[in-house]
């Protein structure tokens, strides 16, 4: 959920993630993202930049290096 406590969660796996996998690797179904919280469902028509919909990753309004983007 998108909440406090969800926002905490997804912190505290990114840097397990980055440990387990490196901080170069490539977003895999072998090396899974944790899944950032008030994004849609996967496989659910979502922008593959931001998870969010309304748009298609080539149309993305989301900067680059925005913290926001996948």
């Amino acid at each position: 959920p998108n909440d406090e406590e969800g926002q905490r969660k997804y912190m505290a796996q990114l840097p397990v993630w980055i440990t387990k996998h490196g901080d170069s690797a490539w977003v895999t179904e072998y090396t899974p993202y944790p899944l950032k919280p008030g994004t849609v469902m996967v496989c659910s028509g979502e922008c593959f930049r931001c998870g969010m919909h309304g748009h298609r990753s080539r149309d993305c309004p989301t900067a680059e290096g925005d913290a926001s983007r996948l």
